[in-house]
């Protein structure tokens, strides 16, 4: 068997496999090797060939990166790892969303009261009827018996000349009142205007008392 040399240039005994003195250092060896060899035949066969560094450096810097601590090791990927922000919770979006999903909602409804009532214009069947006329508008009838007694039962507001849309306009000009629809800009749609369900501005009416918001 041929002996084997160290990187000090002495012979290893024979008991010894150079090989299995450092796996790393030989892997890493082997590696170098073929690619200095990949770049000795390329450049040779452009007639242009560097100073390449003697094995014994070469081997030297091996064993450095192969005997580095475990602490350096670590040290170095904790260098290079990606810091992760913090995730957003889904959950911390919910009470927005919920509320959103409430406001939409409720806009539906007003919008599809305000075309229920509107498509009853010219009609004379709600003369007298004004309590049911907004109930039917939100589809519905029944819960009053007049406008007054439904004005008593909501949580009232006096500046009835900004009423929002969608919201139940109500004067008092008689025993059983009057109600009609906010268009919210200034208008209510109503029963017994000019004797049948038609748009008119929100002081048509005698006596206005305030608006509430549909409880519908």
């Amino acid at each position: 068997m041929t002996a084997a040399y160290g990187p000090t240039g002495a012979a290893l005994p024979r008991s010894v496999n150079p090989l299995a003195a450092n796996p790393v250092t030989t892997v890493l060896g082997l590696a170098a090797g073929a690619v200095g060899a990949a770049v000795v035949g390329t450049q040779a066969a452009q007639g242009d060939l560097p100073d390449l560094p003697s094995a014994a450096t070469v081997t030297a810097d091996l064993h450095l990166t192969a005997g580095a601590s475990p602490a350096s090791a670590s040290s170095a990927r904790a260098a290079v790892t990606p810091v992760s922000a913090e995730p957003t919770s889904a959950a911390a979006t919910v009470p927005e969303l919920t509320k959103a999903a409430g406001r939409a909602h409720q806009q539906q409804k007003i919008e599809s009261a305000v075309d229920r009532f509107e498509s009853k214009i010219g009609s004379t069947q709600y003369e007298n009827w004004c309590e049911r006329a907004v109930e039917n508008a939100f589809g519905t009838q029944g819960h009053y018996a007049s406008a007054i007694q439904d004005w008593e039962s909501q949580d009232q507001h006096s500046d009835w000349q900004h009423a929002p849309r969608g919201a139940m306009v109500f004067y008092d000009t008689s025993s059983d009142g009057h109600v009609a629809l906010s268009l919210g800009d200034g208008r209510v749609v109503s029963s017994s205007a000019h004797h049948q369900v038609g748009i008119v501005p929100v002081g048509y009416f005698q006596h206005p008392l305030g608006w509430a918001y549909a409880p519908y």
